[in-house]
């Protein structure tokens, strides 16, 4: 511990409701991307299943989509009440995937290793000290086998910069619930963060009302700064594209820039494919 009070892990409250809020997300969609990647990048050896750890899993909708589309996949988050209903909705599913509670900073602690490590969502971004960046580049190291890739995406700062919203609203409901989602965003442009502040409310079918906020700050960075990061810390760039286009160069205007990267000490002739 420091002397400094440390802030409320995110994702608390919020796990209860987080798949309503994103119940349009195409995870099927994004999935079938990173497979892809997967394919091109780390195919698969004389038949043997590729083994996936995706952390900063969420509810595990990546790590569910990817199992059913046949990869051994593990998931991993800090938040518990995160990691609950990724095991209750694989269960649900009938798919096999193992659920770790941990954070980045101590994913050294997964057994085994893997063919691939995933980071989506931009949740890289949520490490916003070096000293965590960089520990957390040492644990996937640790994780991947020999050959292994780690795909994940982050902010574009070339994008956030002119594009962010200071004020959104967003409502959903089902048969249970309706959430408001209020979120308000300010930018610390020397630190390179977002700072977003989310108020919920939700009136459940009971009459009940419940409000909480959480703050949330994420972490957004360059194109070339990132590829120098990876570089400092021992990882070549295999490819740089925006989230979902991966045959296209990343531009200004992309908000997520997805990176596929191995270690250097594995290829240590490859060529950077990214623009």
């Amino acid at each position: 511990m420091t002397g400094k009070e440390q802030e409320p892990i995110p994702f608390g409250e919020y796990s209860a409701i987080y798949d309503l809020i994103y119940r349009d997300k195409d995870y099927a969609g994004e999935a079938g991307f990173v497979a892809a990647l997967i394919e091109q990048y780390a195919p698969r050896q004389h038949d043997a299943p590729i083994r996936v750890l995706d952390l900063a899993c969420g509810t595990g909708r990546h790590a569910m989509e990817l199992a059913a589309g046949g990869y051994v996949v593990e998931g991993s988050d800090i938040s518990s009440g995160m990691v609950a209903v990724a095991r209750d909705s694989a269960r649900e599913r009938g798919l096999d995937v193992g659920f770790h509670e941990c954070s980045f900073q101590t994913a050294d602690t997964i057994p085994g290793s893997f063919d691939v490590v995933l980071a989506m969502f931009a949740a890289l971004g949520y490490l916003t000290r070096f000293t965590d960046f960089e520990l957390t580049l040492r644990n996937v190291a640790q994780k991947m086998a020999p050959g292994g890739i780690f795909i994940f995406d982050v902010w574009n700062g070339a994008a956030v910069l002119p594009q962010y919203s200071p004020h959104k609203v967003r409502h959903e409901a089902d048969d249970k619930r309706k959430v408001e989602r209020v979120s308000r965003t300010t930018l610390d442009e020397i630190a390179q963060q977002a700072v977003v502040n989310f108020e919920f409310k939700v009136d459940y079918a009971d009459g009940t009302v419940k409000h909480f906020s959480e703050n949330h700050r994420v972490r957004f960075y360059f194109p070339q700064e990132m590829v120098d990061l990876l570089t400092a810390l021992g990882f070549e760039v295999l490819l740089r594209c925006p989230f979902m286009q991966p045959e296209k160069a990343v531009s200004k205007d992309d908000w997520n820039m997805t990176y596929v990267v191995r270690k250097m000490s594995d290829r240590p002739t490859a060529a950077y494919q990214g623009q």
